[in-house]
């Protein structure tokens, strides 16, 4: 991302004046609209699993404390002493909250253009210079198999194009917070990067959620663009335990860009997303060259706790698991990675500051008589 300017030249009693706009995105969007469906890779099962555990999931961030949502008041906070079994059922509950709060926004491909003529009538050519539009409003009918179509003034009858569709879906079926027009904040450049320079990411995603499909164009372009402005600035940390990750990191792993999250998984850690990841990048290209190893590994991490900071104590099982996931890595910088010595480096560091550690939870261990 550099500054950049844009020139207008205005004109005034004959006078030019040069006018110099302020700065401007050069981050180029990557849309999902190759040949290949990005749509079967998401929803399969195994990637979902890694990508909500990539998601590292954190009750304090997933139920902070937010705007009231245009509420007329806050919800008073509730106290109470249960039971064993009511805790439980009480934690499940949250945990079933999280998991719904988290649902990340599909990806699919982006929509092929409508280009379905039903007839043409010449009779009709100059009845009207204006286009007529009919729209089937049958209460229940979903959105995207409503009968949308238009009469144009040369007597062609045809479907609508996606852009019109979705505004006259709007102006009789609204969606809550949608826009028939597009918000200031996507449509004006320096409104959108100002936001960027803010890190307002959550912001600006959920927002694009509200106001786009997910196979919408402009949906792509706003999410690549605000992955890419993350990944730059690795602001990996600001989009972890929100329902954006997911998404984040399989758009990363599928334009073969997620160096940088794995660069920062090792330098915070966290071992064990780092093979999640390339477990992930297995799952969409299928390139790693020690894919049985990983593939065996993988599983055996999964039903672990998600550790939401540096462990404390190790016990010898977590010691043997973190080694393989060390060895797994070593492996993927050697064959696979485009940032050898920068995860090299931060690998080393890890292995120093984890073999401290280890030390630590044998001598405590050996202390208690638990060896």
């Amino acid at each position: 991302m550099h500054k950049n300017t844009r020139n207008v030249i205005i004109h005034y009693n004959n006078l030019q004046i040069l006018a110099i706009s302020s700065r401007k995105l050069s981050i180029v969007p990557s849309l999902y609209d190759g040949e290949q469906d990005p749509g079967p890779k998401f929803f399969c099962s195994g990637v979902q699993a890694l990508l909500k555990r990539l998601t590292r999931p954190d009750f304090a961030k997933v139920f902070r404390k937010r705007t009231n949502s245009n509420l007329p008041f806050l919800k008073t906070p509730k106290y109470k002493f249960l039971t064993n079994e009511e805790l439980d059922a009480e934690i499940s509950k949250a945990n079933k909250t999280a998991a719904w709060l988290l649902q990340m926004p599909p990806v699919v491909k982006v929509h092929d253009p409508i280009n379905e003529v039903f007839s043409k009538d010449p009779a009709l050519v100059g009845y009207d210079s204006s286009k007529y539009v009919f729209t089937d409003i049958t209460f229940g009918v979903p959105n995207e198999q409503r009968l949308i179509v238009e009469r144009d003034p040369d007597g062609t009858l045809q479907s609508c194009d996606h852009d019109t569709r979705k505004r006259l879906n709007q102006i009789y079926f609204p969606i809550q917070g949608r826009k028939v027009k597009e918000p200031t904040m996507f449509s004006d450049e320096e409104k959108f990067h100002g936001l960027l320079e803010e890190e307002k990411y959550e912001f600006i995603l959920d927002r694009a959620c509200i106001q786009y499909e997910p196979n919408e164009p402009t949906y792509q372009k706003v999410t690549s663009i605000t992955y890419q402005h993350v990944d730059l600035k690795t602001n990996f940390n600001m989009l972890r335990s929100t329902r954006h990750f997911g998404p984040m990191a399989f758009y990363l792993t599928w334009h073969q860009s997620m160096d940088n999250l794995m660069l920062e998984l090792l330098q915070t850690g966290f071992v064990r997303e780092t093979v999640l990841l390339m477990g992930l990048r297995q799952a969409i290209h299928e390139d790693i060259a020690f894919a049985d190893e990983l593939n065996e590994l993988v599983p055996q991490i999964l039903p672990t706790p998600v550790q939401l900071k540096k462990s404390e104590n190790l016990s010898e099982e977590d010691i043997n698991l973190d080694n393989k996931c060390i060895d797994c890595v070593v492996k993927y910088i050697t064959k696979n990675s485009a940032m050898k010595s920068q995860q090299e480096l931060a690998l080393q560091g890890f292995r120093e500051e984890y073999q401290q550690l280890v030390e630590l939870s044998r001598g405590l261990r050996k202390a208690h008589g638990n060896v």
